[in-house]
């Protein structure tokens, strides 16, 4: 029986090879009438099929099945990921890749194409010219635009010191800007960090999906203090989770004693991790929460509520409190299957609930934008809203359906990694932070 290798807690990650016969379920499978029916489905398509049925398609039709089977669970954070999908997520959970140095987030609604939200200063993007803002058309002259977001990151990462052709389109420019990049490693910094005024500290993890977050922090927090931080604020704000020990980890930094986060399972609840003596910081400090913070982020501001460590000012957390361990199928790709629930130090199950902050502030940082359909109107018709002081103008289609959506700009993120980039007068969670910690 292969071991456990890493632990996601919200994506509690157990990576381990795996065939039927090592759960004694081989037979089981062959002896279930649907069992034995997927199989003999298969071959009959694979023999019977008034077309060949190329090995390409086959692997489709297999990966198929694995998807309809976990889709059958109805659970969604249980999935499957291919082979490609499951490359890049061990890539980011090692902290560092060969690419071209940009953050990138679909382009379409539905999760398809890429477009850049952030140019590392520095990195080989940043040095070829392209451009927080721009969309990715093409990479090596092949059409990405509709295509899976992970897929495209496949596209671009790649071995170190080879090139990409990267083509783009930029607002205001119609041509396609091609730029060719050679790929150098890049580090993902999950960590960010800025002096307030009044000696507080400030920082941000912006995901637990990453081995080298509690050393990020260490380092992070090392700097505020150099700089003379004496009071810290904690931003888990829009951070999804990951990797269940860096959250252990990162609540043991703030932790001398105690129970950080039990599990249970089918058969029993067990403390998963204490904390240890030794602190990375003393002092007061705040932990900043909204409705995206998730599982491990959980798992982080529940321990430092429940000891009473610090407050937690914010928004009711998202509520994911179970636990997954993906297990490594024989085609490589990824089998992430809920295992066990977490709860606080106080025994508090927030699966669906959220952590309740000490101080409920609305996160007021990004506007809801304006999506808005209709019908009734003629047909080819021009169709004007106003709202909020904007004026909006489309046009009815054929069937007299009509839609307004707009368009926010973009979230302003530093372009050096660990350098956090805060906007106090306009955030009302951190205002209200500062205030509970006395500063102006």
């Amino acid at each position: 029986m292969a071991h456990p290798r890493l632990l996601w807690a919200g994506v509690a990650l157990l990576t381990v090879a795996v065939g039927l016969a090592q759960f004694g379920g081989g037979a089981g499978f062959e002896r279930n009438p649907n069992g034995k029916a997927l199989i003999e489905t298969y071959e009959i398509i694979q023999e019977q099929y008034l077309k060949p049925i190329d090995p390409k398609k086959a692997d489709e039709l297999l990966q198929g099945g694995i998807s309809g089977v976990v889709g059958a669970l109805d659970d969604p954070f249980t999935s499957y990921s291919p082979p490609r999908n499951a490359h890049i997520r061990e890539e980011d959970v090692r902290g560092e890749f060969f690419g071209i140095g940009v953050q990138i987030s679909p382009a379409n609604p539905d999760g398809t194409g890429a477009k850049i939200v952030n140019v590392f200063r520095g990195g080989p993007a940043f040095s070829a010219g392209i451009k927080t803002g721009d969309v990715i058309v093409e990479v090596d002259g092949e059409n990405v635009s509709e295509l899976p977001l992970f897929d495209i990151v496949a596209k671009i990462r790649g071995p170190k010191d080879t090139k990409v052709s990267i083509g783009v389109q930029r607002k205001g420019v119609s041509a396609v800007l091609r730029f060719e990049i050679v790929r150098r490693k890049i580090e993902i910094v999950s960590v960010s960090k800025t002096m307030l005024p009044d000696n507080v500290g400030y920082v941000a993890i912006e995901t637990f999906l990453n081995v080298k977050v509690i050393e990020q922090l260490r380092q992070a927090v090392a700097d505020l203090k150099r700089q003379g931080a004496t009071r810290l604020v904690l931003d888990l704000r829009d951070n999804g989770g990951g990797l269940l020990d860096q959250g252990c980890q990162v609540a043991d930094a703030f932790l001398k004693r105690g129970v950080i986060v039990y599990t249970r399972d089918r058969r029993s609840t067990r403390a998963y991790c204490e904390a240890s003596p030794r602190t990375i910081w003393n002092g007061e400090m705040v932990v900043l929460v909204n409705g995206s913070s998730a599982s491990a982020s959980e798992i982080v501001a529940g321990a430092l509520q429940d000891t009473g460590r610090a407050q937690v000012v914010g928004e009711q957390t998202f509520g994911k409190g179970v636990g997954q361990n993906v297990f490594t199928l024989a085609n490589g790709g990824e089998l992430t299957l809920v295992t066990f629930e977490w709860l606080t130090p106080k025994k508090r199950s927030i699966h669906e609930q959220g952590i309740t902050p000490d101080v409920k502030v609305r996160d007021n940082r990004f506007p809801t934008p304006l999506a808005f359909e209709g019908l009734g109107a003629e047909p080819g018709a021009e169709v004007t809203l106003s709202t909020g002081g904007k004026t909006f103008t489309t046009t009815a289609d054929e069937e007299g359906k009509f839609s307004f959506s707009e368009e926010l700009p973009p979230r302003a993120l530093s372009d050096v990694q660990g350098e956090a980039k805060v906007d106090v007068a306009n955030d009302a969670i951190l205002k209200k932070a500062l205030e509970l910690l006395g500063a102006r």
